[in-house]
């Protein structure tokens, strides 16, 4: 009779529990809702703030991946490299994709600034002046582009904006696409001189290691690194010039936003997923332009 009751009272409570837990857990996706929604928030607000899908589509939609590595070729592949190039567009549309990959950052920068505060209207406001700004000046000829930027580097340099220019990972972010060029440029010029025996040779898996070993060796020609160099350079004047075009109050509420708690980890998150989605995609790209070009 005692093993009864205590059987009784074991299902009572686990009933017990389960009615009590019940409501919580339909209740949990709730709770959770406007925490996920800030961090989606915030990871919106970063990544057009950082111009990330603008940069992403003007570096890898079609026709721009073989551009950018033609303008990394010494004059005499330039010269021949038109196949190689043709092939790279083709490969590159069946590798890159811009949605996904913007998706893809967007997410982990969203789980990296979990726990941080929703953006102010401020915020968002400014956010959105600074993604115009930048729209603005990509829509502009270059004798616009040269006149914008003239004038808003002339103006001094204020604390302020140095110390968001330094929050900010365009630099690091431009560096993540020169590589990708220059790793592409290097593929295209061994295809066009005849010489790609050293990729078309390798199984899958030795390709993408050799792929992995180049992005992780660095630059050694001091070509390059000075070229690198320049670019990381522009991308920060450009930032600079686009944040003096912005209010005063803008920035301000820009750079306590950029300092908050959890801005290191979105800023990593950033580079880091995109490096990603560029070094995998890219790797795609060239298995897919060394298996389809016809061995001699």
């Amino acid at each position: 009779m005692a093993s009864a009751n205590n059987g009784a009272m074991v299902a009572f409570s686990v009933s017990s529990r389960r009615f009590f837990l019940a409501p919580f857990v339909l209740l949990l996706p709730l709770l959770l809702a406007p925490v996920m929604g800030w961090a989606q928030d915030r990871a919106q607000a970063l990544m057009q703030f950082e111009g990330v899908q603008a940069r992403y589509q003007a570096a890898y939609a079609p026709g721009a991946v073989s551009r950018d590595a033609r303008q990394l070729l010494d004059p005499p592949d330039q010269a021949i490299a038109d196949k190689a190039l043709a092939a790279l567009d083709a490969a590159a549309a069946r590798s890159f994709d811009v949605k996904a990959s913007v998706a893809a950052i967007q997410q982990e920068v969203a789980a990296a600034g979990k726990g941080g505060g929703a953006p102010s209207p401020q915020v968002l406001e400014a956010v959105a002046r600074l993604a115009k700004l930048r729209a603005d000046y990509a829509a502009m000829d270059d004798a616009g582009k040269l006149e914008f930027f003239n004038r808003e580097r002339a103006k001094p340099a204020d604390p302020i904006r140095t110390e968001l220019l330094e929050r900010m990972a365009v630099a690091d972010v431009r560096e993540v696409d020169f590589y990708s060029q220059l790793l592409l440029s290097a593929v295209v010029k061994r295809l066009a001189r005849g010489t790609a025996g050293q990729y078309t040779s390798l199984p899958d898996r030795m390709l993408d290691m050799a792929v992995d070993t180049l992005w992780s060796r660095g630059l050694t020609s001091p070509r390059h690194r000075n070229l690198l160099a320049v670019a990381r350079e522009f991308e920060k004047q450009l930032a600079q010039a686009l944040l003096a075009a912005l209010p005063d109050e803008d920035v301000a509420a820009l750079l306590a936003w950029r300092n908050d708690r959890q801005a290191a980890a979105e800023r990593e998150a950033l580079v880091g997923s995109y490096r990603a989605e560029v070094k995998g995609s890219g790797a795609v790209a060239i298995r897919t332009l060394v298996r389809g070009w016809p061995r001699s």
